[in-house]
């Protein structure tokens, strides 16, 4: 059993939080984590001696109250009511520090200070699984757009940019008519998926909606219900960025429609290599059409092209060096493949037997052929946006991926654990409202030239502890309870003070 052990080193006490175990008959100590300055150290203020103040239990304390101070800013507390603010919210903060099962969140409830924000004395596994049936029947939607119009108050979000991208998780219940065997973003075939859409705003990445569908429903599919979605959310026009898994006609004939202009990914299709079939390449590599993003950087031309009824251009990139590198792989690869036609031809991979003729010579038309479209990648865009302005907005499209991968990994999305469909849906909206927290954070950080990861952040605040004391010989031999917060080191106070500039330390 765990107890609080006092350390005294250079003159000063410390607190340790203990276990004793046994080791070949003898009973030894381990160390479980350290809890920082003995609040016994700065009692200077109280009437009482040290001695006269026993440390009842101590509780994490610093990323506790940073996340409920946010989580009072975009006012969660009233949007989810009374009867289920208190265990969803325990479950979102569990989802942005240390979360692992809803089981599990129960036992951590009480290692936290949770009991005294949240004003309950406990949380169990069934109130959390309660709270989940009881979450499900809310309205998403209205829960969305409370978020997203709280998050553009506090960061003064312009509205005119949106980035939409779909993701998979997979689900490990069987009794959810959601989940569909499919394969996941990992490339894993024969898992059971649920498909997830996500809305942002293209300049911050502040979450608008998200969605949850079948896992067998094309990306496409989605996009056309998300259109519909932007609209209800009070996101009516501007500019939609997408990826190329996503751009149909159907998609930029009803975003023209609607008012909107788009920024899309396209294909390598029938009507693109039509319209690319008599370019110069060659032409391409000078310093006027250069585009740097990030490490990469491309030779990009634009020329007229039309989608449907829709008029605009497309935007070529060339990436020369990605194209010098799969032509020396294929080159290679060739090579070797030659090698074992003769003598060995099963182990040929049969996309490389189109580079050979009937005798088993290299076809230098057929990798000229492949050659020509190495390195390129294709933009369709009905927006007046110069080639560097459609480079940067479309791969600004990255904050999208940022945001699922916070929410399968900080959030804890993937796996599902649960079985129904109601309870699953609910799940993902409890990471959706953690991933308006963390984008909080995110934003603040960013704001002070942090750009470490928030949950990073969060966790070098777990050392803040909130110490619960109990006074052995006061008058009238009563107990009376104190609290003390040990010592914050200055890193802690800065970080506190700009991610939660509410709190009063």
């Amino acid at each position: 059993m765990a107890f609080i052990r006092k350390i005294r080193r250079n003159g000063k006490t410390y607190l340790a939080e203990v276990e004793n175990y046994r080791s070949d008959g003898k009973v030894k100590q381990r160390h479980i984590k350290y809890l920082g300055l003995d609040p016994d150290s700065d009692l200077s203020h109280l009437s009482f001696c040290s001695s006269d103040l026993s440390v009842s239990s101590v509780k994490v304390h610093g990323p506790i109250i940073v996340l409920e101070s946010i989580a009072r800013e975009l006012d969660l507390f009233n949007l989810l009511g009374n009867k289920i603010s208190a265990p969803i919210l325990t479950l979102v903060f569990a989802h942005c520090l240390d979360y692992k099962s809803v089981l599990e969140t129960e036992n951590w409830f009480k290692k936290t200070d949770l009991s005294t924000i949240m004003r309950v004395d406990k949380i169990t596994s069934n109130q959390l699984y309660e709270s989940l049936e009881e979450l499900s029947k809310c309205d998403f939607e209205f829960i969305e757009k409370s978020i997203f119009e709280k998050l553009t108050d506090i960061f003064e979000q312009d509205e005119s940019g949106v980035i939409y991208d779909g993701t998979n998780t997979h689900c490990l219940g069987s009794l959810s008519s959601l989940a569909k065997k499919g394969k996941d973003k990992e490339g894993v075939r024969g898992r059971k998926i649920i498909q997830i859409g996500l809305g942002v705003t293209k300049k911050l990445g502040l979450p608008i909606f998200h969605q949850v569908h079948e896992g067998n429903i094309h990306d496409t599919k989605m996009f056309n219900e998300a259109i519909l979605k932007f609209n209800s959310m009070g996101v009516k026009s501007g500019l939609s960025v997408f990826d190329r898994g996503i751009t149909s006609t159907e998609c930029i004939s009803k975003l023209t429609k609607l008012g909107w202009k788009c920024l899309a990914g396209l294909q390598n299709h029938k009507g693109v290599k039509s319209a690319i079939s008599n370019l110069d390449f060659e032409s391409m590599d000078n310093f006027k059409n250069m585009v740097i993003q990030g490490d990469t950087k491309f030779f990009v031309k634009s020329i007229p092209f039309q989608i449907g009824q829709t008029k605009g251009k497309l935007i070529i990139l060339q990436n020369y060096l990605k194209k010098q590198k799969i032509k020396i792989e294929r080159m290679a690869s060739i090579d070797r493949a030659r090698d074992l036609l003769n003598d060995r031809p099963e182990l040929v991979d049969d996309t490389l037997l189109k580079y050979f003729n009937s005798n088993n010579k290299i076809n230098i038309h057929a990798v000229n052929r492949a050659e020509k479209y190495d390195g390129l990648s294709f933009l369709f865009t009905n927006a007046k946006l110069n080639q560097k302005q459609a480079v940067e907005y479309y791969f600004a499209k990255d904050i999208v991926e940022r945001c699922f991968r916070t929410a399968k990994s900080s959030l804890s999305l993937r796996p599902i654990r649960l079985v129904h469909d109601h309870k699953i849906r609910a799940h993902i909206m409890v990471c959706y409202i953690g991933l308006a927290l963390l984008t909080t954070v995110r934003l603040r950080l960013n704001k002070a030239a942090i750009h470490t990861e928030p949950s990073a952040v969060l966790k070098s605040l777990e050392t803040i502890f909130k110490v619960y004391l109990i006074g052995t010989k006061t008058k009238g031999n009563l107990r009376f309870p104190f609290t003390k917060v040990n010592t914050l080191s200055n890193t802690q106070k800065k970080l506190i003070k700009i991610i939660a500039p509410n709190i009063e330390m």
